[in-house]
């Protein structure tokens, strides 16, 4: 009688834990590429502090958050990153000079609109709620995958449709596939072309 070879069944498993060690390596990268920005520092500490912090969170989030293979739930093309990041940067820097004029000349108008939303991809929906708080001028208080509550330094209208293109019909284009036009509504927190409710 043969005896089962005791490496056959190693083989496969470790080739899986290889793998699964290959695609965690990008993750582990990132995040400390993320950490290592933070702290504005590429200091020996710095560096093994974010590796430990990387390692730690993506093993809570494998053992215990995620059921599934975050890399194909939450996925992001790398074009449609690069898109984000572009619309985000432009965003911040045009909302940022109109909530200084907003500032300067004592026009503000703080309101709380609630935003509907059709994205049903939440790491897209995610992405455009921390894009709205990072923008100057408004801020996400509230998600819930159907509706963005935020709060407006310039609140020109509290129509809902009106205010989800003004605040968030960019980011939201990004993710579907639509390029920014010019004839678009104004980037966050700017005042409507005619008629805006500006006091």
């Amino acid at each position: 009688m043969t005896r089962p070879d005791p490496s056959g069944p190693r083989e496969p498993l470790l080739r899986d834990m290889l793998r699964r060690g290959r695609r965690a390596s990008g993750t582990l990268a990132m995040l400390l590429l993320v950490w290592v920005i933070w702290n504005e520092s590429l200091s020996l500490y710095t560096i093994l502090e974010g590796a430990i912090l990387a390692g730690m969170a993506l093993l809570v989030t494998n053992r215990f958050l995620l059921r599934e293979r975050y890399q194909g739930v939450y996925r992001l093309g790398l074009g449609q990153a690069f898109r984000y990041v572009a619309v985000l940067l432009g965003e911040i820097v045009r909302s940022g000079i109109h909530a200084i004029y907003v500032t300067l000349t004592n026009r503000i108008n703080v309101g709380v609109v609630d935003v509907p939303t059709d994205l049903e991809d939440t790491l897209a929906g995610v992405l455009v709620a921390n894009a709205i708080t990072l923008t100057p001028g408004t801020v996400t208080i509230d998600y819930d995958r159907k509706r963005f509550k935020v709060v407006w330094i310039d609140c020109p209208t509290t129509d809902p449709e009106e205010a989800g293109e003004m605040i968030k019909g960019r980011f939201e284009r990004v993710f579907r596939g639509k390029e920014p036009s010019g004839d678009e509504a104004p980037a966050a927190g700017e005042p409507l072309p005619q008629g805006g409710g500006d006091s």
